[in-house]
């Protein structure tokens, strides 16, 4: 079945140990998530099954906002509490204020250079194996996007943060860097993911609870289409159509079955003189 999942992963376990569970619950055979989680992180992770595996890239452009609970005094070798810790610090005098104009330096696109400890592939090969057995890589720097970031509370030696990020981006860069700046360490204690675009982890069930969202409510910001038959059928065999008479804003649109049911395929949208031409881009239905 083609259907997307929010799924509240809990803590302890892999992004894939969640899919596990969730494939062996609704016993599907193609399944995938949209962006890993940590294992010591908690939160939103959108999980896919069938044909819309294929939409990854989709929820990768919306921005994702984490709650974290940084800790100064040390650096760690995964950059968060799980590691092995590499040095202490005294941690320096600091107010709310000095710390948020630290944090603030951050905001923006920035250059990052990911955890040791991490998903990030070097030549095929993800850090974290690299790394775990024993062969030091480091990552290049990357550029990524951090939209915001704000101080929520900051009781020494441990600081809260809300940070809305572009993919791609560490949070344990975040931190790591942060006690670079300041000269005292720093990693991540806590870690939640409370949304990804117009998903909210508040909406979101437990991997043995899981149950899928409508259609309608996959790539909202999308403008959306239904088909006469016909049409429909012209998509599925990946052909172009020509709806005449209306308009589109342009780019990128959802095409959908009646009432608004099954999502059929994704469609670069075109407007002429005559009204809007529709091109497949992916196609997840293969009959009526």
């Amino acid at each position: 079945m083609n259907n997307v999942y929010l799924i509240n992963k809990p803590e302890g376990l892999t992004s894939f140990d969640v899919v596990r569970k969730v494939k062996g619950v609704l016993k599907e055979k193609r399944i995938g998530h949209t962006g890993t989680l940590d294992p010591f992180a908690t939160g939103l992770l959108i999980i896919c099954t069938g044909r819309f595996t294929r939409l990854a890239d989709y929820f990768h452009r919306y921005l994702k906002t984490y709650r974290a609970i940084f800790v100064l005094g040390a650096f760690t070798d995964t950059d968060d509490v799980t590691g092995r810790v590499l040095k202490k610090f005294d941690i320096p005098l600091l107010t709310s204020e000095s710390l948020i104009s630290v944090l603030n330096g951050f905001k923006g696109e920035i250059e990052q250079i990911p955890p040791l400890i991490s998903a990030k592939k070097i030549n095929g090969n993800r850090l974290y194996k690299l790394n775990r057995n024993g062969v030091q890589v480091k990552a290049k720097s990357t550029k990524v996007l951090v939209q915001d970031i704000n101080l929520l509370a900051f009781n020494p030696p441990e600081f809260e943060v809300e940070i809305t990020c572009g993919t791609g981006t560490y949070i344990r860069s975040i931190a790591r860097d942060t006690g670079e700046k300041l000269g005292c360490g720093c990693y991540v204690k806590g870690l939640k993911r409370l949304s990804i675009g117009p998903y909210s982890v508040e909406n979101a069930f437990l991997p043995e609870s899981a149950k899928p969202i409508s259609h309608l409510d996959i790539l909202p910001d999308l403008e959306a289409f239904v088909l006469q038959e016909r049409d429909l059928k012209r998509i599925m065999m990946g052909n172009e159509v020509l709806i005449k008479g209306i308009e589109c804003t342009g780019g990128v649109v959802r095409v959908f079955t009646p009432y608004f049911k099954e999502l059929v395929s994704i469609c670069r949208c075109v407007n002429n003189k005559d009204g809007v031409k529709l091109k497949p881009l992916k196609v997840f239905k293969g009959e009526l």
